[in-house]
């Protein structure tokens, strides 16, 4: 079980740990309304030290992961980047990859469940190309600052303008002396940001963003996953596999229409080209909270869908989800019967809409 960087100073502030992908990470730090109500109108600190990292160097590097994805990522100016999908032949996800180019290599964020797969993926399609990825998740620490507040916290300890950032540009910064690389990833959609530093000062880090007069508090999984399912934001192992299509999980953002050929191309295009795409995420409501996911959907006889991710609301206690529906189900206040492993009707379900089309690392 790998630990964080962060795991003793986290379990001195009062952090409860769960297990997660093979990690040990913070569940809670004690009061789940609290730390959604920080990220939701102030600045919240997590740690995401899980999130896998690779340092990308080598002159072939954007040309090889422009054909093996669905975006156009083969020219990135210093201090931008993009997010892009490594698709199978079949058009299937592997993974949403996350690009950011800085001053001598390219950082790529993955899954934490894909980090041995992207790479033997992209190394199986490595023939001549000058190409090196360097697994560094180990060697640093990653720290995420969310909220309407985070921008103004950054801003203040990082003496940097920050506000001007677009999504996936980059800068360097120090904060109380700490060297760190700051990206901005909007993880739940709205404006956010990532640091990452060495994993020995990780803890300086962290303190400095989490010192008294900040005005930042420390949240852990159980309010982060609350605020991606909120958003809609598909995440690997929930929504993201190889038994879906990027189309079906709202990963619209990242697949170019207008680049050359990559992997997997062919079927995306033509499942959109011929109106194909069957099925849709979808947000919706439970009416009571006994509901697993991998539970089946059902609209009277007909199956309707799966759901694929579940959570209970920090500030209302009461179940939400994203679900993977039939298109012909996916419209807002749809009713859908909940049906357990056990095939026993367990709650129901009400669209709430389609949430927009974002995605995060993890």
């Amino acid at each position: 079980m790998t630990k964080s960087p962060l795991h003793n100073i986290q379990q001195g502030a009062g952090a409860a740990f769960l297990r997660l992908f093979g990690w040990e990470i913070a569940a809670t730090f004690g009061d789940g309304s609290a730390e959604y109500q920080a990220a939701r109108h102030g600045a919240a600190l997590l740690d995401r030290s899980y999130v896998a990292r690779f340092r990308v160097t080598g002159k072939d590097a954007l040309d090889l992961l422009n054909r093996l994805s669905s975006n156009k990522v083969d020219v990135l100016p210093f201090g931008t980047g993009a997010g892009t999908v490594l698709p199978t032949s079949k058009g299937r996800v592997i993974d949403l990859i996350h690009l950011f180019a800085t001053d001598d290599h390219v950082l790529m964020l993955t899954s934490p469940q894909t980090r041995q797969q992207v790479p033997e993926w992209i190394d199986t399609y490595t023939f001549l190309e000058e190409v090196t990825l360097d697994d560094v998740t180990e060697h640093t620490a990653m720290i995420t600052v969310l909220g309407p507040q985070a921008t103004a916290l950054l801003e203040r300890v990082a003496e940097t303008p920050v506000a001007q950032l677009e999504p996936y540009g980059s800068v360097h910064v120090l904060i109380h002396g700490v060297p760190a690389i700051l990206l901005r990833t909007d993880p739940i959609g709205s404006r956010g940001y990532d640091l990452i530093t060495s994993a020995a000062q990780g803890e300086a880090l962290w303190l400095a963003l989490a010192a008294p007069g900040t005005g930042a508090t420390p949240i852990g999984e159980a309010a982060y996953n609350a605020l991606r399912v909120e958003a809609g934001v598909p995440r690997y192992g929930w929504e993201l596999s190889e038994e879906v299509n990027p189309w079906e999980v709202n990963l619209h953002p990242f697949i170019s229409f207008t680049k050359g050929c990559y992997t997997g191309q062919e079927v995306i295009l033509r499942l959109y080209n011929y109106d194909k795409i069957q099925r849709q995420l979808a947000s919706v409501a439970f009416s009571t909270e006994e509901v697993a996911e991998g539970a089946t959907l059902r609209h009277g006889d007909k199956e309707a869908g799966k759901v694929t991710s579940v959570a209970r609301h920090p500030g209302t206690g009461k179940a939400i989800g994203l679900v993977t529906v039939r298109s012909a189900f996916a419209a807002p206040s749809s009713e859908l019967e909940v049906v357990s492993v056990q095939g026993d009707a367990v709650a129901m379900a009400t669209v709430l809409g389609t949430p927009a089309s974002v995605a995060a690392p993890a």
